[in-house]
This record gives structure tokens, C-alpha cells and sequence, in this order.
């Protein structure tokens, strides 16, 4: 009965060995295919159809096998062996077409969908993505120059007028993806590519590069450099010509911006300095040490070139980052003094204002945009400082379009989505945030991504959500704290005491606000504004637990010593928390009982009334309520009040239970209403959560 069967024909033809030999072949040859297509950037239907060619092969080859044999005296048709052999023949050949067409069948919808993917991406016209140069001959210290190679040729071709220049994070991440070269163009949106290797050959070293079209994954120019440290300073601006010659070919005559220094120590020291910096910049927590050593490399830079702005400007950068805002005053403005129309120098320039809280800050973020509008920063920076001054008005000065190109520009940064996504958070734009969860969705998969996504739904009063969000963070990354803090946060926001304190046993002074703890973070502040003079926010928390306690000349005192009234009264609010700070400082005037005090109160009042709107209803209910209660509105206030029941988010409820303005209205239904609705709210949110964890597989914590 063996020999009889179907798999003993399969066994005397050699099918079976036919069929491993034909696998093992199109495997290895399908591997080399795909490692040529990525290394050579071929468009990638070369190895799809090199796919194809073995699947549709597989049915011929198993028939051959069935059919003939080699042996000795040369090719032969196989015997039939059997009756059910004869009759097999034609069931097994349906079977492999069978096979075949199935798995046709099964990549098609997948082909389709790949291939779809890349036709709705719509490529920026004479956009560029520098890579990262690969450093081929792998010594340690040949990184810097490999990575500040590319660093200096984006910033050239970021000075060039008509090109657009994706930024260094993204260009980064998509190359760390390893994937074909349209589809990193099509991540990023680009229609070029630049990218290259640097191979060192003793004291010189020998530089390739090549421009990818983005569209069909083809070099369309490529070169060749063999440099000394001579020839490197000129290397990106040789390069930077000839890529803008070839994606602008009717560009009469190109600009080239000069080298960043014509000494090669200071260049050497910069390009390392610089690839220092960058390392610190990408790691979510500050390392100092290194920071320094850049700081130190920069300061070398300059005393062996101290006539170029860009290492004055770097330096300066590098110490703002660390937070020496004093040290970054003189080589800021030496930049400033030798070349002002540099965009990076104006930014950071900026950066320094803001950072004194001197309102020029967005005179110089507007000229560094304008001197280059693809410098991703001085977008990002702008954006914040339109934001800050608009705050309260209804047109938001075109923040919103600045923080779009900032993402646009910079596709694959969480940062800058997470920066559009609190813009529209904070300025009640509901109906733009979901879009903004999606593609941060679809483009990032770590903690950091889940957190912001948490808190968008925060935003959009989705509290279930953004715990759930926060939850599965603190399952990728459970050595963060953070996560735990923010968790305790979200919990005290929906009422559930029990669950924040066990997640945070030590409660900070604003989840102590929560509670109503006042006493409490009266002691702690007082001794932290002595431990830490500079932290804002401490003060506000302290000077409103003071203003909850009726200690309001204490509140008044605090307050005077953060700048306020007078930044928001002159228009140099850095943050949002600037302006809580404002009205901390209203409401404790306007209770302090001194009859110059509560004059000033009502006249902040008066001016807050004339002159700003809140762009989220709760926001204008509460403030605007406040305002006119000072001022002695009160059925306006009454009226305005009502508004808070129309927010989709959900704010802390400590200013509407313990600001001195609404101690007045204790026993008005209107009031009454109001806070009842937001407890009802949270109570909502805390019957609603064992549901919302269920769906994402988790539990309370």
C-alpha cells in the first residue's frame, strides 16, 4: 500500500529534495536582491518582482521534478510507478497552481496597500533630506566628522533660496528605520535624498555622496572627494552647489554660503563640539558632563577663530541648554555683532531673550524665520512666542500655521507634534486635536508617544483615556517615575484620592492642590523658594495655597517677586502659567481687605476685561466670572459662569472652590449648579474607567 501511494511517487522523483533545493536557491538569492536594491536605492518593485519570479517558478520546477530526472545517460522522463501515480499527476499539478494563485491571493491586498501608501504621499517640490553619513571604515573616532559632514551640509543647503530642507531629527529617524529609499522619502515628504560615506585613508579622507530621487529611489548625481583638513572646510559648500545645481537646474546663479570657519582647528573642534551636543540633545535627560565637554570644544573654536559668528552662536546655544543664561550673554551678542543676518544666530539670540524674560525675544525668532524659513527651531520658537502674546485674544497671530510647518518639516520628531497638539489643546481647537492623536499614533510606538497621547485626550476631557494612555507608557518604560506622577495627577483630576496617594505616597504641591491641602504646601513651598529661588511655579502654588488661607498680603508678597504684574501687563508671558499667576495675584489683591491693594485688584480686573479672551469656555467662565465678581459685575459674572459646563476638558476644581471671588458665592444656585456639575463629571469618569482599562487589557494600578 506505501509504494502505492501518492508521496511514494513524490519520494522516488526527488519532489521532495527538488522542492528543498528550489527553496534554499530562491531564498539566498531573494536576500542578496534585497540587500543590492537598499544599498544601491533601486526602486523596490525590483525585488517584488524578483518575488514574484520564484513563486511562479515554484510550480514549474515541482512539475520538472515530477516529470523528468537526471541521471546518468542525461535527462529523462520519470516512469510512472504506479496507477495512482498516473492518476495523481494531474491533481498534483492543480494543487501547486492552486498554491500558487493563493499566495498571489494572500501578498496582493498587502502590495496594493504598500504601493497606495506611497502614491497619497505628496513629495514637498525641491525638498531635501540629508542623511546621516555612514562612517564605512568604523573608527570611533571618525563619528564626529561622518555625522558633522552631514549636520554642516544641511545647514548649507538650508541657506539656499527654493530649496526646503527636512529637519536633522527626522532625516535621523528615517534613516535608523533602515527601509528603501522611497519609502523614507515618503516618510519624510521629501523629493531628494542626500546620503554618503566617509572612509578614512591616513591623514585624508575619502568622502562618497550621492542624491537619491525620492519618486523612483534613483541616484541622479554622485561623486567622489579624497580631503585633507584643508579641503574639508569646503567640502559641504562644493557639494551644497552642485545638489541645488542638479534639483534646480535653471537656477542661473547659486549662492553659496561661506564655510563656517576658514581655520581648520576651529572647524575640527566645532564638528566634535557639535556632534557632543547633539548626542546630549537627543537623550531625555540632561547629561551635564558631556554638555560641558561641548561647551568646552566650543569655547576652543573661538579663541582659533574668534571672528566667525556660528561657533560664538553654538557656544552660546550650548549654555542656555545647560541654563547659564548669564555665561550665554557675551557670545551671543559677539555673534550678533559679527553677522546678524545669520538665522541661527538670531535664534538663538532669541532663545537668550526668552530666557531673560526680555520682550525682544520675538523680534529676533521673526527675523530668524525670515532669514530662513525652514530653520525647524526658529519655527517651533516663533510659533510659542505668537501663542504667548495672542493668549487671551481670538485670533492666534498665525501660531497655528508655524507649529504645522514646524511638524512638516520635521515629520518623524514626537516633539513637534506633541507642541501642535498642546497649542490646539490649550486654545480649545477640539476638532484638530483627534487628527494630531492619529498620526502620532501611526508614526511612534514608544512611552514618550503614549504619554502624549495621554495627554491630548486629557485635553479633549477623555480622563479614562489618558489614564489608560499613561498606563501602557509605564508598561514599556516602568524604571520612569514620571509615569507614576502623572498617573497620580490624572487620578486626584477624577476625584479618586485613594489611587493618586498609593501612586504617589510623597505627593508633590500641585497634586497636594488637589486635595486641598493647603497647610501642607505652605511649609513645603517656603522652604523650597529658599532651596530653589528660580522655580515660577513653586511660587504660584505657594502664594495660591496663601490665597486659599486667607493669608492674601503673603500671596501678594510671592507674587511680586516673579515679575508679576508686569510681565503679563507688557506682553512678556513666556507660558501659560503666567497668566494663572496674573489672576492669583487679582483675586488676592482684591480679598487682602488694604484699600490700595484691592484698587489695584480692581483695576488688574478692569484691564483684564478690556483686553483678553480665553479661548477654552471653563478657562473664560472661571477668569472671566472672577474678573467681573472684582469689579462688582456680578450677574455677568453669574452669566459667564455657566460657561464652564461647556468644556469638553476637565480642569482642577481648586480656583472655583478656593479663590476668594468665588468664597462669595457660596450659597448662589448658580455657583452650586456649576460645581455640582463637575463632580458629577468626575464621578462619571470614575464609573466609566474599569471599562476604558478593560478594552486596553489593564487594571487600576
Amino acid at each position: 500500500m506505501a509504494d502505492d501511494s501518492f508521496f511514494a511517487e513524490l519520494r522516488k522523483r526527488r519532489v521532495f529534495r527538488a522542492a528543498a533545493i528550489y527553496g534554499a536557491v530562491a531564498w539566498g538569492l531573494t536576500e542578496v536582491i534585497v540587500t543590492i536594491v537598499e544599498q544601491l536605492y533601486l526602486p523596490p518593485w525590483v525585488a517584488t518582482v524578483s518575488v514574484i519570479v520564484f513563486v511562479v517558478g515554484f510550480p514549474v520546477a515541482m512539475f520538472l521534478a515530477w516529470t523528468f530526472d537526471i541521471t546518468s545517460e542525461g535527462i529523462r522522463r520519470t516512469e510512472i510507478g504506479s496507477r495512482r501515480g498516473a492518476a495523481s499527476i494531474i491533481g498534483s499539478v492543480a494543487l501547486l497552481i492552486a498554491g500558487t494563485a493563493g499566495l498571489f491571493l494572500l501578498i496582493r491586498p498587502a502590495m496594493e496597500q504598500a504601493d497606495g501608501d506611497l502614491r497619497e504621499v505628496a513629495l514637498i517640490p525641491n525638498s531635501i533630506a540629508v542623511l546621516p553619513f555612514e562612517n564605512v571604515s568604523r573608527r570611533e573616532a571618525d563619528y564626529y566628522l561622518s555625522g558633522g559632514l552631514g549636520d554642516e551640509l544641511r545647514d548649507q543647503l538650508g541657506r539656499m533660496p527654493g530649496i526646503r530642507m527636512a529637519a536633522r531629527s527626522s532625516s535621523i529617524a528615517a534613516h535608523n528605520q533602515a527601509v528603501g529609499a522611497i519609502e523614507m522619502a515618503a516618510k519624510l515628504g521629501v523629493a531628494f535624498l542626500v546620503e554618503g560615506d566617509l572612509r578614512r585613508n591616513g591623514s585624508r579622507l575619502s568622502i562618497s555622496v550621492r542624491l537619491i530621487d525620492g519618486s523612483t529611489g534613483l541616484s541622479v548625481w554622485s561623486d567622489a572627494y579624497v580631503l585633507g583638513r584643508l579641503e574639508l572646510l569646503d567640502a559641504p559648500q562644493d557639494i551644497a552647489r552642485r545638489v541645488v545645481g542638479t534639483v534646480l537646474p535653471d537656477t542661473p546663479t547659486i549662492p553659496i554660503a561661506a564655510p563656517i570657519t576658514l581655520n581648520p582647528t576651529a572647524n575640527d573642534l566645532l564638528l566634535l563640539a557639535r556632534y557632543k551636543e547633539n548626542e546630549v540633545r537627543s537623550r531625555p535627560v540632561v547629561d551635564s558632563e558631556t554638555l560641558l565637554e561641548a561647551i568646552q570644544l566650543y569655547r576652543q573654536a573661538t579663541q582659533s577663530d574668534p571672528d566667525s559668528a556660528l561657533p560664538q552662536s553654538r557656544l552660546a546655544a550650548a549654555l542656555l541648554y545647560l541654563g547659564d543664561i548669564e555665561a550665554a550673554e557675551a557670545p551671543v551678542m559677539r555673534a550678533l555683532e559679527l553677522d546678524p543676518e545669520l538665522s541661527e544666530v538670531q535664534n538663538t539670540l532669541g532663545v537668550f531673550y526668552w530666557a531673560r524674560g526680555e520682550p525682544e525675544f520675538r523680534e529676533a525668532f521673526e527675523k530668524a524665520v525670515e532669514l530662513d524659513e525652514d530653520n525647524v527651531d526658529a519655527l517651533h520658537n516663533l510659533a510659542n512666542a505668537r501663542w504667548m502674546s495672542m493668549t487671551g485674544k481670538e485670533e492666534d497671530d498665525g501660531a497655528e500655521d508655524l507649529f504645522r510647518r514646524a511638524v512638516d518639516l520635521d515629520k518623524l520628531s514626537l516633539s513637534r507634534y506633541a507642541a501642535l497638539g498642546e497649542y490646539l489643546g490649550q486654545a480649545a481647537k477640539w476638532d484638530k486635536l483627534r487628527p494630531v492623536i492619529n498620526d502620532i499614533r501611526e508614526r511612534f510606538d514608544d512611552a514618550e508617544a503614549q504619554r502624549v497621547i495621554g495627554l491630548l485626550h486629557e485635553f479633549l476631557g477623555e480622563v479614562d483615556l489618558a489614564i489608560a494612555w499613561t498606563l501602557l507608557a509605564r508598561q514599556m518604560d516602568p524604571d520612569n517615575p514620571d509615569h507614576d506622577d502623572k498617573l497620580a495627577d490624572l487620578f486626584a483630576l477624577i476625584g479618586d484620592t485613594e489611587t493618586a496617594l498609593r501612586l504617589a505616597p510623597s505627593p508633590t504641591m500641585s497634586l497636594m492642590s488637589h486635595f486641598r491641602r493647603y497647610d501642607a504646601m505652605i511649609e513645603i513651598g517656603e522652604d523650597r523658594i529658599f532651596e530653589e529661588p528660580g522655580d515660577v511655579e513653586t511660587r504660584y502654588l505657594l502664594a495660591f495655597a496663601y490665597g486659599a488661607t486667607g493669608a492674601h498680603e503673603q500671596a501678594i508678597h510671592v507674587l511680586s517677586s516673579t515679575g508679576l504684574p508686569d510681565t503679563v501687563l507688557n506682553d512678556q508671558a513666556r507660558s501659560l502659567l503666567e497668566y494663572d499667576g496674573f489672576h492669583i495675584l487679582m483675586d488676592a489683591l482684591a480679598g487682602s481687605g488694604i484699600p490700595e491693594a484691592v484698587e489695584s485688584g480692581k483695576a488688574l480686573a478692569e484691564w483684564n476685561e478690556s483686553t483678553y479672551w480665553y479661548g477654552d469656555v471653563y478657562a473664560i467662565g472661571v477668569y472671566r466670572a472672577c474678573t467681573r465678581i472684582i469689579i462688582g459685575r456680578h450677574d455677568e459674572a453669574l452669566e459667564v459662569l455657566l460657561l464652564t459646563k461647556e468644556s469638553p476638558r476637565l480642569y482642577p476644581l481648586t480656583m472655583l472652590h478656593d479663590f476668594w471671588c468665588f468664597q462669595q458665592y457660596k450659597d448662589e444656585p448658580v455657583y452650586q449648579d456649576v460645581l455640582n456639575f463637575q463632580l458629577e463629571r468626575r464621578a462619571a469618569l470614575r464609573r466609566k474607567l474599569p471599562d476604558t482599562l478593560a478594552e486596553f487589557g489593564l487594571t487600576r494600578p
